[in-house]
């Protein structure tokens, strides 16, 4: 029901297709707004003046900038801002439900606490007293989890929960988490950045780039940009990975190969080049140049990917004939991926000298932090939650005494959900700052509801996958709904109350710090006329104008710099040898590859109401969410079109109906994330499965990185 895979990806990048010039749109928009017109919970449209405000998205993990149009004063709806370089008037699924979510029946509406199997509420103050003690008994073992990548208030939790006395402090895993631990494996420093602007042969190792891999609605308006309709396109972009996702739909190429050979085909492609006198000065080249001709040749990768050696050969014929190539390795259902692919496709851009070039992969600088003892992103990436939680709950890793939650659902969101909840189940006092009733704040304590976007004041710092440093603000345009606060006063709050030192006494004094930190940063600048992938190209960097750099950030404008890490990148062929084998492939297993999209939400987020007009039936129908397989696996099976499966791995089993899609590589069953809810709402709560149910936890080999993304699954 509803707009199908590609016409949705043209609609909101606006780039590779016309859509936006046909009434096609303008219907559906219609229709959406006819049939929320049912919703109970959404106000009328006021009468009054029509104007535009800016602000960012945090509920998109693509960044996005957004215009919100408002009515007398009040937020109706939410397009893409064209001044922003992270959409450019591109707008996701996710990130276009920003004003519908302010009114959504799952919000928390005040603090609450548990009793007994439900909650009670509680004041502000008498939450402010109970964490204040509890917290203070758990000096020592204080643990937080946090699923915002980008936000300053990372720094507040983390030297608040470090002067307690950290048991650890987690970010939910993550593409960001994965590419770090790889760079630091190669020595490497900074975050890795991906300029697709300029970029003309793009191979994609498994990012489904176009729909939650970094900045997606970012990357759309790049190929959009470099594709115009009716023109010679003026890049190339090639897909490896288990299906025929939102990306591969639209790339020139697709290379069908399963998850767990990404690295090979990396490697196998690496042979070609290196046959064909590619070279590098980099630490470590002779030793991977061994690895590589040691056990990737074409009959190797052939034998354990089933991919034909020409076809390895004339992808790497088109990167190094191309002016500006860029490989960009990732996991096709954005979580789980080891650091050994990331490795192998990385050193693919070191063997083509695409490193820190334009159209290139570039090492972007962290921006500094302004809290006391606050955590550097960086470290913040290093942990392992997954591994951490199910030390927990085999017994193996104390439980930390007391548990903080912000803008994360690690009960519903981690791979062997059940053991991931037993874990949770053991740590004695938790609290959520959720706006949303999720999985985990129902587990919680105490529940303390977060502002959303448009009440709060928040920013949002170069998020993984841009390829230049950007950092961007959110507004407060209405006061809030409910009775909720932002999470980072809350925090500062209950810190003067238990004589820790943050130094601040409100966030917006924390924001206005860094950007004032931002302003006196070398080369930075606000990006208006001048955009810096056209700086990363050549054009001079338009000097930071020596007005208020708060207002221009205030008017929906970006800062932004060009630049990167001055430190040498090398090849890690230690561990490429342990972690990636040409092995045999497997004649009678089937993989489970799963996908995600953004127009089934987050796990913070659920699936935003309005969003379920764009899942066809193909994917959901009524209670039942459905798996993908080609004609040929379905066949050996024995199963049909339509029929009732189970799919079993490692002690959990899931149901799902069999859609026969032959865009699914022979072997692997392809299954959707972001349904089987056990909270939320009527929208969310107990639609379909939850696969990554189903995904066990296994330590990667080399790097001892948790990973997760594919599992073998039995299907009966």
């Amino acid at each position: 029901m509803g707009l199908d895979r590609r016409a949705f990806l043209g609609l909101v990048a606006g780039g590779a297709v016309g859509t936006m010039f046909t009434p096609i749109p303008w219907k559906l928009l219609d229709d959406v707004s006819i049939w929320t017109q049912n919703w109970s919970w959404i106000p009328r449209v006021p009468k009054g003046q029509i104007d535009y405000v800016t602000t960012t998205s945090k509920l998109c993990p693509a960044g996005e900038g957004l215009k919100i149009m408002r009515v007398a004063g009040n937020p109706i709806s939410a397009a893409g801002n064209p001044d922003h370089p992270l959409s450019r008037g591109g707008v996701s699924a996710l990130a276009r439900s920003e004003v519908y979510m302010l009114y959504s029946p799952a919000r928390v509406k005040s603090p609450m606490k548990k009793s007994g199997k439900g909650f009670e509420p509680i004041t502000w103050e008498q939450a402010m007293l109970e964490m204040a003690d509890k917290l203070g008994a758990a000096k020592g073992a204080v643990a937080c989890v946090s699923g915002d990548g980008t936000g300053t208030v990372n720094e507040l939790l983390s030297a608040f929960v470090g002067k307690l006395g950290a048991a650890g402090y987690f970010m939910m895993p993550s593409e960001a988490a994965t590419a770090a631990k790889a760079v630091k494996l190669m020595g490497g420093k900074g975050q890795a950045g991906y300029d697709f602007e300029n970029a003309d042969t793009v191979l994609v190792l498994g990012a489904d780039i176009f729909e939650t891999w970094g900045t997606s609605t970012r990357n759309r308006k790049a190929f959009g940009d470099s594709r115009p309709v009716g023109q010679k396109p003026k890049s190339d972009y090639i897909y490896v990975g288990p299906t025929r996702n939102n990306t591969a739909a639209v790339c020139d190429q697709w290379i069908p190969a399963a998850t767990a050979d990404l690295g090979v085909v990396a490697l196998g492609i690496a042979w070609h080049l290196l046959r064909a006198g590619a070279t590098s000065a980099a630490p470590g080249f002779d030793t991977f140049k061994a690895v590589v001709n040691g056990g990737f040749g074409p009959e190797d990768v052939k034998r354990a990917t089933g991919i034909a050696p020409e076809v390895l050969a004339g992808v790497a014929k088109a990167l190094a004939s191309a002016k500006a190539p860029l490989v960009v390795t990732g996991s096709p259902c954005g979580q789980g991926l080891g650091a050994a692919p990331v490795i192998a496709g990385m050193s693919l851009n070191l063997l083509l000298g695409r490193v820190n070039k334009p159209g290139g992969v570039y090492a972007l600088p962290e921006l500094a932090t302004v809290v006391p003892g606050a955590m550097t992103r960086e470290a913040m990436l290093a942990g392992d939650l997954p591994a951490f939680l199910k030390g927990v709950a085999d017994g193996k890793t104390p439980a930390p005494k007391a548990l903080l939650v912000y803008d994360a659902n690690p009960a519903y969101g981690l791979p062997e959900t059940a053991t991931m909840a037993k874990a949770l189940e053991k740590i004695p006092y938790k609290v959520s700052f959720s706006s949303f009733l999720d999985e985990t704040a129902a587990m919680c304590d105490l529940v303390l509801p977060n502002s959303l976007t448009l009440e709060r004041y928040d920013d949002l710092a170069t998020p993984y996958g841009s390829g230049f440093c950007v950092y961007s603000l959110t507004v407060p345009y209405q006061k809030p709904v409910h009775d909720t606060r932002t999470t980072g006063d809350v925090i500062l709050t209950l810190a003067r109350k238990m004589s820790v030192d943050l130094k601040f006494d409100n966030f917006l004094q924390v924001l206005k710090e860094k950007v004032a930190t931002l302003a006196k940063a070398s080369g930075g600048f606000v990006a208006k006329d001048v955009m810096p992938w056209q700086v990363a190209a050549g054009k001079p960097a338009p000097a930071l104008a020596g007005g208020d750099l708060w207002k221009a950030l205030t008017s929906g404008y970006a800062w932004t710099m060009v630049g990167q890490v001055q430190a040498t990148l090398g090849f890690a062929p230690e561990v490429l040898a342990k972690a990636i084998k040409a092995g045999k492939a497997p004649e009678k297993a089937v993989v489970l590859a799963p996908y995600a999209q953004l127009r089934t939400g987050t796990p913070t987020t659920g699936i935003p109401c309005q969003d379920l007009t764009t899942v066809p039936d193909t994917e959901l129908i009524g209670e039942s969410t459905f798996v993908r397989l080609n004609s040929a696996t379905a066949k050996a099976l024995g199963v049909k079109k339509g029929a009732t499966v189970k799919l079993t791995a490692g002690g959990a089993s899931c149901e799902a109906k069999v859609h026969i899609f032959e865009s699914v590589m022979t072997g692997v069953v392809s299954a959707p994330l972001g349904f089987g809810h056990s909270a939320f709402d009527v929208f969310s709560k107990g639609k379909g499965a939850n696969y990554l149910s189903l995904l066990s936890v296994v330590e990667e080999p080399g790097t001892g990185l948790s990973t997760w993304a594919a599992a073998d699954v039995k299907i009966a």
